[in-house]
């Protein structure tokens, strides 16, 4: 998996691969929801564990911008209007202000761990005799075009541009994970077929992404129809016919895989802070450091920061979640 989003992260060099596997993880998890007999009480055992998972952090975080903000960054945000972003619409419909800028991709998040689960319930309750294969598969579908169905829509009356454009407003991007709940529900129920096919998927997959990036640099972005329409439908497909390759790769190293379920541990917590650090680093009292040292203390001190928080923030929350409200 980390290989997967390694590789793919380099190429497409944008969020949709994390929210690609946070699709897949999400899938395999509402798979067993919906297969057992109290849905209902799964389901709602399902959303307090993402929130414990996410909302923590993340408001000890938005609270430690605020404060940065307020002294140190108060002319460029003074208009800040905080509740949003408790409510995680500070990116629902327009694009969000510079503060704490990286929590737009937990607007898109947040939003479809509700959004998605409770249609899902809803199409159950409409109908009991629904399999958990064929409530996800059409869930799934109705979020894919429907919200390519809203992109298109919107590109007519939104003044987009290429980095701050339809990318970044949650409620156009809600189909992003579904992608990858795509990918968890036909690995899951058709595994032996997707599996003996992987290398097809492979091949068809990589030449998807080729072709998908070359449009978007061939006229340096300046397609912006295609980038804020098509392309993010594109490059979830894409994503998903390559993933049965790469989940099936093995890695022997047994030091390389302790690195990577610790940086897998703490990447949430260094995804929320390495923005902090790198603004920390900025502030007038370091500019005597050369940017060459800077960056190397960049890394640094997001990957300590990052460890500190997940050991006394993150962990404790954790260890509570599964205490108390356990999957089974």
């Amino acid at each position: 998996m980390f290989l997967f989003y390694c590789f793919l992260k380099w190429f497409s060099g944008s969020r949709d691969v994390f929210y690609f596997l946070s699709g897949v993880l999400i899938g395999q998890l509402l798979i067993e929801v919906f297969d057992s007999e109290h849905v209902w009480e799964h389901l709602k055992i399902f959303i307090i564990r993402r929130w414990l998972r996410t909302l923590p952090l993340y408001f000890i975080m938005l609270m430690i911008y605020w404060v940065g903000n307020k002294y140190f960054d108060s002319i460029e945000n003074a208009d800040v209007a905080l509740w949003k972003y408790f409510l995680f619409i500070q990116n629902f419909f327009h694009i969000q202000p510079t503060f704490f800028g990286i929590s737009w991709s937990l607007g898109i998040e947040e939003w479809f761990y509700v959004l998605f689960p409770l249609t899902l319930f809803l199409m159950k309750k409409t109908n009991q005799n629904f399999s958990a294969k064929r409530i996800l598969s059409i869930g799934v579908l109705i979020f894919l075009f429907y919200f390519l169905l809203m992109r298109i829509i919107a590109f007519s009356y939104y003044d987009f541009t290429f980095y701050e454009g339809v990318r970044k407003l949650a409620f156009f991007r809600l189909d992003a994970i579904a992608f990858g709940i795509l990918a968890a529900i036909t690995f899951h129920f058709y595994h032996e077929k997707i599996f003996a096919r992987r290398y097809a998927l492979l091949g068809m997959g990589m030449g998807v992404l080729i072709f998908n990036q070359y449009l978007i640099f061939r006229n340096n972005y300046s397609d912006l129809y295609y980038f804020n329409t098509v392309y993010y439908s594109v490059l979830g497909l894409a994503l998903a016919s390559v993933f049965p390759f790469f989940k099936e790769v093995k890695c022997s190293s047994s030091l390389f895989l302790t690195i990577i379920r610790y940086i897998s541990k703490i990447s949430y917590s260094l995804y929320l802070l390495h923005w902090l650090v790198f603004k920390f680093l900025e502030l007038p009292y370091f500019s005597f450091i050369p940017d060459v040292i800077k960056f190397i203390l960049f890394f640094l001190f997001s990957f300590i920061a990052a460890g500190i928080s997940y050991k006394y923030i993150e962990k404790p929350v954790i260890n509570y979640r599964n205490r108390v409200y356990r999957k089974d």
